[in-house]
């Protein structure tokens, strides 16, 4: 009597376990009618989950205690939410298209990929602006107001470098200018122009994916050149005799120890290069001849006068790279 009893009350909680659940047997294809296999199944806010076989063929008992819903997740395609599970009586098809977020991470992790060889040589084109900070207080008395307070607003410099690399060393150099001028001044029109040329050397400590650091070194050759000329364009030449113009070319030359930092990117390259990078580099700057050398014309001039610097050098480039084997 007793064993009846406990069979009876197993069959009746197996029946209401089996009056809170439903099959849902399903099948799921891409948008070409091809089965997806290993996509997971899951009825929504629960571990209730199971996966499509190789006839893209699932079969998932739903919790009836739980949301009505389920989730079809694949890898590289558009997540479905299946709602209202209790409706469903016949085979389920589904139809899962290509994620086309998913689709542009594919594209840029296939063109970002780090290339797997050993460099030995490269170039790099760098576009930079320089940034450094000139004083020329002590040619005040000689050259006035006026056109020292223009020299001394010259401190940034445009450059163009081309560099070669060979392992992990790195050699370059580069040639930069910067123009400034007065036209409001009483009588004169007046020109301040910069040339710089140097030579950069660096050795490579850091070369990852996203990543370029290395120290540099640099020597730099500074040709400032000042020009004052009359507004008039007719004047008498005992006028010209009398206030002949002036043009000035002031040399000096500078060194620099410091590091660069880069960063790479290789999507959306303006050349045909392996990657570009956008970077800062920064460091000490000091003078190689205590005073400058003075030209005007043919004639080597003399002065007591120097051409001052702050002792930090920063600056901004861009750089495109080509790395060979």
């Amino acid at each position: 009597m007793i064993k009846n009893f406990l069979f009876g009350f197993c069959l009746l909680c197996h029946l209401a376990i089996m009056a809170q659940e439903k099959a849902i047997i399903g099948k799921i294809t891409d948008s070409i009618g091809n089965p997806l296999i290993c996509v997971s199944i899951c009825q929504t806010d629960n571990n209730n989950c199971t996966h499509s076989d190789n006839n893209g063929l699932f079969h998932l008992l739903i919790d009836e205690r739980y949301s009505p819903q389920m989730r079809i997740v694949c890898v590289g395609y558009s997540t479905i939410t299946i709602s209202g599970l209790d409706t469903i009586s016949d085979l389920l098809k589904v139809i899962m298209t290509i994620d086309t977020i998913s689709e542009e991470a594919i594209k840029i992790e296939e063109y970002e990929t780090y290339p797997n060889r050993t460099l030995r040589y490269g170039f790099i084109s760098f576009l930079q602006a320089d940034f450094i900070y000139n004083n020329f207080g002590d040619f005040r008395p000689l050259l006035k107001d006026y056109n020292v307070e223009l020299m001394n607003k010259s401190s940034g410099i445009f450059s163009l470098e081309l560099a070669g690399t060979y392992k992990r060393y790195y050699a370059g150099i580069n040639w930069g200018f910067a123009d400034n001028y007065i036209y409001d001044h009483d009588s004169l029109d007046i020109e301040f122009h910069t040339n710089q040329f140097g030579l950069h050397f660096g050795y490579n400590l850091l070369n990852t994916k996203r990543l370029l650091f290395y120290p540099k070194v640099a020597v730099k050759w500074n040709r400032y050149r000042l020009l004052n000329n009359d507004k008039d364009k007719t004047i008498p030449v005992e006028q010209y005799v009398n206030e002949r113009d002036l043009d000035l070319r002031f040399n000096q030359m500078t060194g620099f120890v410091g590091f660069n930092l880069s960063y790479k990117m290789y999507l959306y390259n303006l050349w045909p290069t392996d990657y570009w990078t956008f970077g800062i580099y920064g460091g000490y700057a000091f003078k190689l001849n205590d005073k400058p050398w003075i030209y005007s014309r043919g004639n080597r001039l003399t002065s007591s006068g120097k051409i001052e610097m702050d002792n930090y050098n920063i600056g901004i480039h861009f750089s495109f790279n080509f790395n060979g084997q």
